[in-house]
């Protein structure tokens, strides 16, 4: 096993001599072989071999301490070796033999290296007898010692790590750690803490920028037709093909390395953020002691210790050592599993231990330390840190964890002091645990140490690499250009095959290109250059442009401002912009999605009556909460209600595990409360408002307990001994805590009352059951609450079993702790019932109804407990009282998880109004099966909508894809505020972003950032509505007018008989698709608007269309593209039937052929602007629709007169000079114009009428 110290030096060794022993002056007598390493004073290190009861290894290693051996490999008997540049013993095995009767075990060690560099080694070994001894010399220089117990090594390291496992340990010999396996603070070039989220390089942007750019089929065949038109017989001027290609490539790479630019500016500002490690000394000299010292981000490795200060963010997944003040330490998890409560950690035994013994020794600049704020002096507290770090080597204490893993609940890894038995071990779980980006709140400092780094953290795992989107229409554009190239490709060979049997009739024509054309394939090439613009190189950067046009009107939308944060909705990409038009299915996410994160007391029944309304409506004080001020305020025995209320909010300013925070100088109705649930903060939060105020909890060094002292009613102040608090899960549904008070011992519980009601002496009451019947219909959340004495008999037995099922370290512990938790908490007392709203987002209901008329189907999909999810999806409407519901959650297996889909499908099969509720415990099991993935996927179709509880970031994107792995055609979106949404937000076609309380994580992951849930319904209906229509209609138009211009080159081709020659002037025709038909789509299309934004708000069901794929399919696009050669062949025939006899054709003089070329080129170009005007939606819209046609027509008349006229146009085209004047003076012409444009459009009016 390969380990490195945190210094760098290179280890191999076993876990209890990883760098583990004493001083050689005390050190124990050897029972079996050890190798013994002193480190001379300003020297390298000398090595001595010592085996006891063996063999001498080896006398020929470094026997002369002057010899200068750097660079050699010395080889000891049984095929240990060491480099001594290195310091490190190289692979192979010691072997120990059979001496004086002792059997030695005979195993191998591979590859054990001791770490440390130095130029200059001796050694030596000796044997005598039965046992041998060794000493090296060093010159009279004092040395410190470590030893490495080989038996140890032999037993431990090959057998102690698993694959998977990691190792870190510290011990006060060695002062610098070791890590095992050493790679992990090898990748990046030493730098593991390093992220990188960009796709490219300096050296690779332009060709990964080109190889995506080529994966669109139409830039493979322009470069295919750049290929040809280079060659001397291309009927086409090279450069007007080459130079726009480069262009449109090029413009493209620089677009995607700004968009890679800044990419790298974030992961800069996150790996150059500052934050405190502990650097190891030597000890050689003053300045070399141990000390903190500030670095990146970048430069934290594993088995780093750092020092955290409030309202700082952790720079790796990190160990808690030591929390300030012993007690626990608060984060703020929102980036990372997107809830805004408050988690509390605590550091494990042995460490809080450490810190007691501290304590001990400096007990005053100790607790002076642990509430050090910004302005308590730095060397102090550094002094106190170091005095911890020491404790910590003292006794040395070895760290094991396993690979990293994506779930943010899997946490676990032991602790245990070098040199001690498996009895002194204790484990460290998600308690103990700060990922990484998340923030220390309301605790002074923490010590913690880094066990995962860079892309092993949390939040790296459950961060899904991001790539590129391709939208669906891309896709299907795609495929159309591949059917429109396979057809040219035809075309051509027809050509080819017709030319080369007609070719005497080529011979007879004097052209430079004829002799060449002889050649079939060149001939073929000749036909590809002459047709290429039947897919225009301008397609996709006009594609590209006109969804920036739509990104730019989702920017200015007023309709979803939002004045408190005075922001507009932010397309951050154009990319997948029409479908917005098109989803299927909606993956959103529940907590400050649906919710705005505000939990509310609403109301309560105490004293079997309800006491009325908790929450403000004005500035008025509640009626409910005046009332309980009053009784509370008038004493005992003045109200029969003042025993109930005081019992009942005293239970719920005890019974939970919130912190009170209180800034020096605020009165104590300022007071702070935060959580890991916001339902306790709501709870304590409203017996606070009742003037019985939860003031403090101080956890207690003896034991796990703790104190709280509540305040109120009047000064009165009330101190509770918390002995246990049992925690809430999702099994047991409630918690408890037992406290002590005056000498009696209570037992406090509130929970869910399916649970409650079997844990009370006797069942509801009539009014308590109407009551809790009426809360649950107004979407409120209820808990009830109950209480009983403990007797300290009963206690102290029940104790002891709560500890022993605590210690227990097997996959068992949280079973037996739950069965002993569950015998304490019967025969309660019934307090009273409480409800809570989650108050959701203004317009949530309505937008989800919305949503579901649209024909959408809405999965929610959350981290929070079932229940909640459930009383959520009911509050906000995605459940009504009618849906019917199937479970498929707390599967134990695969077997079992495919069985509860099973019969969930057999529930709703049939029915309408329908629901869905999963859990990630399910989809553990389910989503590593293909048939329950069928099974899931079919769920989703049967069901309208779905909840999904418990879920991880990445299980969030398994759900997802799985989606689309079923569907192809399925367009997603999913929407979430928070970073623990990134994933399915990336995942997803189309990822929305809510601007919230939980970061900016998921704003920067996203295609467009909103500020409220319910701007979806402007969002998709107005905007994506739109903007499928919109590229629907561009993509069958610009494909349609090069379609109608490709019938002219196909119909000249046969009057020409197959010569390959162009049928209009080059320099003409290469505006065609840039000045006279392209640019000003981007006004008529990109801002045709068809009902007002009101009237599409309002009727949901318009927005089907899209869904459906009713505007871009195989059928439509069929038809433009045969109504595009119907009306090219027209434009063209008609205006060679009113101009007959046909013309002589020179390329290079101005002739009647040019006239009649530019009548049809002109005809053509007529069809195109009144076509687009009878498809838009606003034909007679002054601003968008008939100026910009006005100018595609001036452009082309100016370019036209060009060439016609001017020195520069002549000189390009030859053949044009004075053609324009003479269109206009010629009858035959101006007739042939008329009609031919006439002709061809009638079709289109009378598909209108």
């Amino acid at each position: 096993r390969v380990g490195q110290c945190c210094a760098g030096r290179v280890m191999e060794c076993g876990p209890l001599a990883a760098c583990c022993g004493s001083d050689s002056q005390g050190a124990a007598p050897l029972e079996t072989a050890k190798v013994h390493e002193g480190v001379k004073s300003g020297e390298g290190p000398s090595v001595e071999l010592i085996v006891t009861n063996g063999e001498a290894m080896d006398e020929a290693g470094w026997n002369d301490p002057e010899a200068d051996n750097n660079g050699k490999e010395v080889n000891l008997k049984g095929g240990l070796k060491r480099n001594p540049s290195s310091g490190s013993l190289g692979s192979g095995k010691v072997k120990t033999g059979e001496q004086g009767g002792n059997g030695m075990l005979k195993r191998g060690l591979s590859n054990f290296s001791i770490g440390s560099a130095g130029s200059k080694k001796s050694a030596k070994s000796s044997a005598s007898g039965g046992s041998s001894t060794g000493s090296g010399k060093d010159k009279g220089a004092s040395r410190w010692s470590k030893f490495l117990d080989v038996n140890a090594l032999v037993n431990n390291v090959t057998g102690v790590l698993k694959d998977d496992e990691r190792m870190i340990s510290f011990c006060d010999s060695c002062k610098f750690g070791m890590i095992m396996p050493s790679s992990l603070n090898e990748k990046s070039g030493g730098r593991p803490n390093k992220i990188r989220t960009t796709k490219f390089t300096p050296i690779t942007w332009l060709p990964k920028s080109l190889a995506f750019q080529f994966q669109r089929v139409a830039n493979v065949y322009f470069l295919f037709i750049a290929c040809l038109v280079i060659w001397p017989w291309s009927p086409k001027n090279w450069k007007s093909k080459i130079f726009p290609f480069v262009m449109v490539l090029l413009w493209t790479a620089l677009k995607d390395l700004y968009e890679d630019l800044r990419r790298r500016r974030d992961d800069d500002a996150e790996n150059s953020q500052k934050c405190w490690r502990l650097r190891r000394g030597t000890g050689s000299s003053e300045d070399d002691e141990d000390n903190f010292e500030e670095v990146t981000w970048a430069d934290i490795l594993c088995g780093d210790i750092v020092y955290i200060a409030e309202d700082s963010a952790f720079p790796a997944d990190l160990l808690l050592l030591h929390p300030a003040g012993n007690t626990e330490a608060f984060i703020s998890t929102v980036m990372l599993d997107g809830e805004t409560s408050l988690k509390n950690r605590q550091a494990p035994s042995i460490c809080e231990a450490i810190s007691k013994k501290c304590q001990k020794e400096s007990p005053e600049e100790w607790q002076a330390a642990q509430a050090a704020q910004p302005d308590y002096p730095w060397r102090s507290l550094k002094a106190q840190m170091l005095r911890f770090t020491q404790c910590v080597r003292r006794p040395g204490i070895e760290f094991k964890f396993p690979a990293p893993k994506p779930v943010l609940s899997d946490v676990r890894g032991t602790l245990q002091p070098l040199n001690s038995g498996e009895e002194a071990m204790c484990d460290f779980t998600e308690d103990n645990f700060l990922p990484r980006g998340c923030i220390l709140r309301n605790t002074p400092w923490v010590l913690g140490l880094a066990i995962y780094v860079g892309d092993d953290t949390k939040t790296r795992l459950n961060a899904s690499t991001s790539s590129l989107k391709f939208s669906n229409m891309q896709v299907n554009l795609n495929n159309c250009v591949r059917g429109l190239l396979a057809v040219l490709f035809c075309i051509c060979a027809y050509a080819t095959l017709i030319a080369s049997v007609a070719q005497g009739s080529l011979a007879a024509e004097e052209d430079e290109l004829i002799e060449a054309a002889r050649n079939p394939l060149i001939r073929f090439f000749m036909f590809c250059v002459t047709f290429y613009h039947v897919v225009p190189m301008s397609l996709y950067v006009m594609y590209e442009m006109l969804k920036l046009v739509l990104a730019f009107q989702v920017n200015t939308d007023k309709q979803m401002y939002d004045p408190v944060r005075n922001e507009m909705a932010l397309a951050r990409t154009a990319e997948v912009m029409e479908e917005m038009g098109q989803v299927n299915f909606l993956f959103s996410d529940k907590t400050g999605t649906l919710t705005a994160n505000e939990m509310v007391f609403a109301r309560c029944h105490v004293g079997g009556q309800d006491l009325g309304e908790f929450r403000k409506v004005d500035d008025s004080t509640p009626s409910g909460m005046e009332r309980v001020r009053q009784i509370l305020a008038g004493g005992k025995g003045k109200d029969e209600l003042f025993d109930p209320i005081l019992n009942f909010f005293t239970c719920l300013a005890v019974c939970h595990s919130v912190q009170v925070a209180q800034k020096p100088g605020e009165k104590e109705a300022d007071l702070s409360y935060n959580g890991m649930s916001p339902d306790e903060v709501a709870l304590v939060h409203a017996a606070h408002q009742c003037s019985i105020s939860f003031a403090s909890r101080v956890r207690k060094h003896a034991g796990n307990t703790s104190e709280v002292v509540l305040k109120g009613p009047g000064t009165a102040e009330r101190k509770f001994t918390v002995l246990h608090e049992l925690a809430f899960t999702s099994d047991r549904k409630r918690m408890s805590v037992i406290v002590r008070h005056k000498g009696n011992i209570w037992c406090i519980t509130k929970g869910a009352d399916s649970v409650m009601e079997g844990l009370l002496h006797s069942p509801f009451d009539s009014d308590a059951s109407a009551d809790l019947s009426t809360f649950s219909k107004q979407g409120l959340r209820t808990l009830i609450v109950g209480m009983r004495v403990v007797e300290t008999a009963e206690f102290e037995a029940w104790n002891a079993e709560y500890l022993a099922a605590r210690n227990i370290i097997d996959e068992t512990k949280e079973t037996r702790m739950a069965e002993v938790a569950a015998r304490i908490e019967t025969n309660l007392k019934f307090i009273g019932i409480t409800a809570v709203e989650d108050k959701l987002q203004d317009g949530v209901p309505e937008t989800i109804r919305t949503v579901k008329d649209m024909g959408i189907r809405l999965w929610v999909l959350t981290g929070d407990k079932t229940e909640t999810a459930v009383d959520i999806a009911k509050s906000c409407l995605l459940f009504s009282e009618t849906t019917t519901m199937a479970y498929a959650t707390q599967a134990e297996d695969a077997k079992d998880a495919e069985d509860r889909l099973l019969q969930a499908h057999k529930e709703l099969d049939g029915r309408t109004d329908t629901g869905l509720v999963l859990d990630g415990q399910t989809l553990v099991h389910a989503l590593t099966s293909p048939e329950c993935r069928k099974i899931i996927y079919d769920l989703g179709i049967v069901s309208r909508s779905c909840i999904c509880a418990r879920l991880s970031p990445m299980q969030k994107l398994e759900l997802v894809k799985l989606v689309r792995e079923q569907n192809k055609r399925a367009i997603t979106l999913a929407i979430g505020d928070g970073a623990n949404d990134v994933p399915m937000i990336q995942g997803a076609h189309l990822g929305v972003a809510i601007r919230g309380k939980e970061g900016t994580q998921a704003v920067q992951a996203s295609d467009i950032a909103i500020s409220y849930f319910r701007f979806l319904v402007p969002l998709l209906l107005c905007h994506g509505r739109r903007a499928y229509r919109r590229v629907a209609l561009f993509l069958n138009f610009y494909l349609y007018k090069n379609v109608a211009l490709l019938m002219s080159d196909i119909l000249w081709m046969h009057q020409d008989k197959f010569r390959a020659r162009t049928a209009f002037p080059e320099y003409l025709s290469i505006g065609y698709n840039v000045l006279y038909s392209t640019w000003h789509l981007l006004f008529v299309i990109g801002f045709d608007h068809d009902i007002a934004d009101e009237i599409a708000c309002s009727r949901p069901e318009l927005y089907k269309v899209g869904p459906r794929r009713g505007l871009f399919n195989a059928r439509i696009f069929t038809k433009w593209m045969l109504t595009g050669v119907i009306q090219g062949s027209l434009t063209w025939l008609l205006s060679f039937a009113l101009m007959e006899p046909l013309p002589e054709y020179d390329k290079l003089t101005p002739g009647k052929f040019w006239i009649f070329s530019t009548v049809a080129f002109t005809a053509i170009n007529m069809v195109v602007w009144l076509k687009l005007i009878l498809y838009s939606q606003n034909p007679f819209s002054l601003r968008y629709t008939i100026l910009p046609t006005a100018g595609a027509i001036l452009c082309y008349f100016v370019a036209l007169f060009m060439l016609g006229y001017s020195g520069i146009g002549i000189s390009f085209q030859p053949c044009m000079e004075s053609i324009p004047g003479e269109m206009l003076k010629d009858t035959d012409a101006l007739m042939a114009l008329a009609v031919a444009a006439a002709a061809a459009l009638a079709i289109d009016v009378a598909e209108k009428v």
